[in-house]
């Protein structure tokens, strides 16, 4: 009885610290952002009032189609409630690339935030509702998440929501009987986080991966395994795709030339050469020897499939100089790992990466009430002994995890 009512009694504290927590971000909601935010809410006008021309009409369109439509729907919504004309209105004391401070509090930026927002509320309550720890949802508003969202005005975090759901469905999937419609959906939220940020395209071989696992372990014939692979990946380039249909001639500039380049153009401060795709190759090559070789054991214990996909990001962060809000990338694996491996040392892994983080690429200048003054570098010399931090420790996070679960195989095997 006690041990039920301690039970009842944090789970209120936990529900209470998140409404707090919900509170303080829609505050932080109509404080100063980056100019980041105003070229996306702009953009974001421009497709409201001629959707099918804006790209043309704008500048610095960087994003896929997507968000751009919702929040363009959003702030047409707003025009008629508001009375305010659909026009580029920066309504800016003073503005460069890297600063600016609002003359005045009122309906922006906070009408503008509202999706983005409502990404991150529906973020918290999927993994309030999918994690068995329930706390770590409280993570979810952690350092990483203010700076992408409250100080940038980021979109982050509407491609994270996504891939978040998309992780938990295919992890589902993979343990089901009736799995094919999980995986299809798992498929199709990975591919919806595209039409906002391509990060879950980095995540896609690791589906296959499994869905190919998948087939061998089920024993399904050539046939049957080969429409299965192909419909989830049909899915998934759909899902992916469909957005670009509009806009054909912009797919190349914003996609293929924009900054999903940083991969193979801007190497890390440890990396004079852009290496990622050879420990890419690596992490998939490894991780289709040992899930093929062994499918049973890879698809019914959790911890390989958030492993191999926890690898993959952390190899991002640690090859590729990033971006800070693309930092939010980290957060939907680093959940699951928390949650589903028992080394009480990872929460302290991501309690030092999301704090360590902050002094990476950000330099605040404390003259308002909130950092409103952001700048992509710090001196090299700082900014390189951060980073160093921040790689190893993803790198050693990835080798304790790596440690837990091949312990617990080794286990299995003499017994």
């Amino acid at each position: 009885m006690r041990l039920t009512n301690c039970l009842k009694e944090n789970s209120r504290t936990l529900k209470m610290l998140l409404v707090a927590l919900g509170i303080l971000y829609l505050f932080g909601s109509t404080l100063a952002k980056h100019n980041d935010y105003w070229w996306i809410t702009n953009i974001s006008m421009a497709f409201a009032v001629d959707p099918l021309h804006f790209m043309a009409e704008t500048q610095n369109v960087a994003y896929p189609p997507t968000f751009y439509a919702l929040q363009g729907a959003w702030l047409k919504l707003g025009s008629y409630l508001f009375h305010y004309n659909l026009t580029i209105n920066y309504d800016l004391q003073n503005s460069t690339f890297y600063s600016y401070r609002l003359t005045r509090f009122g309906l922006f930026p906070f009408w503008g935030m509202v999706p983005i927002l409502a990404a991150l509320f529906l973020l918290v309550g999927a993994s309030y509702t999918a994690l068995k720890n329930k706390w770590l949802s409280l993570l979810c508003f952690g350092p990483i998440t203010f700076v992408s969202v409250i100080l940038m005005g980021q979109i982050d975090v509407v491609s994270i929501l996504f891939i978040f759901v998309s992780l938990i469905l295919m992890q589902r999937a993979l343990k089901a009987e009736k799995y094919f419609s999980l995986l299809l959906l798992a498929y199709l939220g990975l591919g919806v986080s595209v039409q906002f940020k391509t990060y879950g395209g980095l995540l896609l071989p690791a589906y296959l991966i499994y869905t190919i696992a998948l087939t061998k372990d089920k024993k399904l014939d050539l046939t049957k395994s080969f429409f299965m692979f192909v419909t989830c990946l049909a899915t998934f380039l759909v899902a992916a795709l469909l957005v670009w249909a509009p806009y054909p001639g912009w797919f190349s500039v914003i996609i293929l030339h924009g900054k999903s380049n940083y991969l193979f153009q801007i190497p890390s401060l440890l990396f004079h050469v852009p290496v990622w795709i050879v420990g890419y190759a690596f992490i998939l090559c490894y991780m289709a020897v040992r899930v093929l070789r062994k499918p049973k054991r890879a698809l019914q214990d959790d911890r390989y499939f958030v492993y191999y996909n926890f690898a993959i990001v952390a190899w991002f962060f640690i090859a590729v100089f990033t971006n800070p809000q693309w930092w939010m990338f980290l957060t939907p694996v680093a959940l699951l790992a928390l949650d589903k491996f028992q080394n009480k040392s990872s929460i302290l892994f991501y309690i030092v990466i999301s704090t360590v983080y902050l002094f990476y690429p950000m330099y605040w200048n404390w003259g308002s009430l909130l950092p409103s003054y952001y700048l992509p570098m710090l001196a090299p010399v700082v900014a390189t002994y951060a980073f160093v931090i921040l790689a190893a420790l993803l790198l050693f996070w990835i080798l304790v995890l790596k440690r837990e679960f091949d312990s617990m195989g080794r286990r299995v095997t003499s017994a």
